[in-house]
């Protein structure tokens, strides 16, 4: 545009028409100026679209990198770099009672047709017993447990203590239920363990003393179930002989008020008493009717009417004696015999509470309880179990993409609504 307008100028000078008058140098530079800024202005309307910064690499990435690249980078180096090995001990086992409870195990019973039913109730104790706080103290105290999760090797996820496992009994039963895992089949109450550790013979020294700890508990819930039955039994045998000693002191105070042996013999001797009577009373009464047919006048009639006459007063007392009064022997009799009955109610249940106990005696020397191992406790000097790098390393690349696709997407949609 400049050179165009030079251009005019020098032709515009040249014309013949018009006299040749140089043109001002001030007037001349200002036109240059002001040709220079138009097309500056143009010049920068024309580029300043393109003229805007590109985003930096990071601006553009870094979710990317922050949420799947460093992950994966991380647990790659952990996996293959830094993490010890770690190997495996398993074992099975079932818990047995040789006196199942019917109500509950009889379908079990049945299917098994042996004298052994599972202990369903105590094969979930002795699994919880198994990854307890109690069972981390005995291990501690007896098998050197804290040794072992510090062998040298180790790396620090899984090392105890570490800077951020500090030693305390606390974190130390955190860091046991990592090494020790415990789980019964609902189908079959089968209760497998597996224990981890950084030596293989380490892993199957701790299964082999959790297995001895399973015993112990066992042992203790069946000497426990044999003393709470033996001082049951004991305890009856005390209120049953408190009971037959309580009547029998009842029962003499009655004979010594009463004056009475035995009621039911006295009332025996009385009604025979009293039979004799009737018979000798009867004999007179014929001998009057007799005497009275044959000579009314015989001055002996009048002794045998007196004798007659006596026969029925001592009936009659003897009849009062007998019953119709507080006192008498039918009332003597029947308290005698609710005494009786009670002592042999109280003497039954003494002798039932005495049997009871002998069989709780009896019951002691058998063991109801028994652990029943299904694999013996494996030694694994082959390979390590974990750490499962190619698997891990899946998993965290897996979780990081989903985490990457969800944050885009709530990016996205956030510049979306701000736009």
């Amino acid at each position: 545009m400049t050179n165009a307008l030079a251009e005019t100028t020098e032709a515009g000078s040249k014309d013949p028409a018009l006299p040749a008058t140089p043109a001002p140098p001030v007037v001349a530079e200002e036109v240059e100026l002001r040709t220079l800024a138009v097309e500056a202005e143009f010049v920068g309307l024309v580029q300043q679209p393109n003229a805007v910064a590109r985003p930096s690499f990071l601006r553009r990435h870094g979710l990317f990198i922050g949420t799947v690249v460093v992950p994966v980078f991380v647990a790659a180096l952990y996996l293959f770099v830094i993490a010890a090995p770690r190997y495996v001990s398993e074992t099975s086992f079932i818990v047995r009672s040789t006196t199942p409870n019917v109500a509950n195990n009889l379908a079990l019973a049945v299917q098994s047709n042996t004298g052994a039913a599972r202990a369903v109730d105590e094969t979930y104790v002795v699994n919880d017993y198994l990854t307890s706080r109690d069972v981390v103290e005995q291990l501690v105290k007896n098998n050197n447990l804290l040794a072992i999760l510090n062998r040298p090797g180790a790396d620090f996820v899984f090392r105890f203590p570490t800077f951020w496992l500090p030693d305390n009994s606390e974190r130390l039963y955190r860091r046991f239920q990592w090494m020790t895992t415990a789980e019964v089949d609902t189908s079959t109450n089968i209760s497998k363990v597996e224990v981890n550790a950084f030596r293989p013979e380490d892993a199957h020294a701790v299964t082999v003393a959790l297995l001895g700890y399973a015993e112990a508990l066992v042992n203790k819930l069946n000497t426990r179930a044999y003393q709470d039955a033996q001082k049951t039994a004991d305890r009856f045998v005390e209120l049953a002989t408190r009971e037959v000693e309580a009547i029998e002191a009842e029962l003499k105070g009655f004979r010594d008020t009463s004056g009475v042996v035995d009621p039911g013999i006295e009332s025996e001797a009385q009604l025979k008493v009293i039979t004799n009577l009737w018979t000798e009373l009867a004999r007179i009464e014929a001998t009057i009717a007799q005497e009275s047919a044959l000579t009314p006048g015989k001055p002996g009639l009048k002794n045998l009417e007196e004798q007659a006459k006596a026969y029925r007063a001592a009936i009659e007392k003897r009849k009062l004696e007998m019953a119709g009064s507080s006192a008498s022997m039918a009332a003597k009799l029947e308290k005698f015999e609710q005494l009786m009955l009670r002592r042999a109610l109280a003497v039954k249940t003494l002798e039932s509470a005495v049997a009871n106990r002998e069989k709780a005696r009896q019951d002691a020397t058998q063991q109801h309880l028994y652990i029943q191992l299904i694999t013996q406790p494996t030694l694994s000097l082959d390979y390590p179990k974990y750490p499962r790098s190619i698997r891990d390393m899946l998993a965290v690349l897996a979780v990081s993409l989903i985490v990457f696709y969800l944050l885009s997407s709530l990016r996205k949609i956030t510049s979306e609504h701000t736009a």
